[in-house]
């Protein structure tokens, strides 16, 4: 059995230029615990509305850089 787990990319952000886009990676809010895809199909935002991406303009929107890091999917076998 396996679990799903995520290592951090980075969490030090200055800006959202910043913050790396790819299809393996996620951005975790640090407020409400919600881990969103960087690239969606639609537009998508964490529960408290902390991270938000605008996918029709391509756009990252966080309100707190410091409550969100990117993170990458990692399998733990058990």
């Amino acid at each position: 059995m396996s679990n799903l787990e995520y290592e951090i990319i980075s969490s030090a952000f200055n800006s959202t230029a910043d913050v790396p886009r790819d299809k393996d990676i996620f951005y975790r809010c640090n407020i409400c615990g919600t881990v969103i895809p960087s690239v969606p199909s639609d537009n998508i935002g964490c529960k408290c509305g902390n991270v938000f991406i605008d996918k029709d303009y391509w756009r990252l929107v966080v309100v707190d850089l410091t409550k969100s890091e990117a993170v990458r999917k990692k399998r733990i076998s058990k």
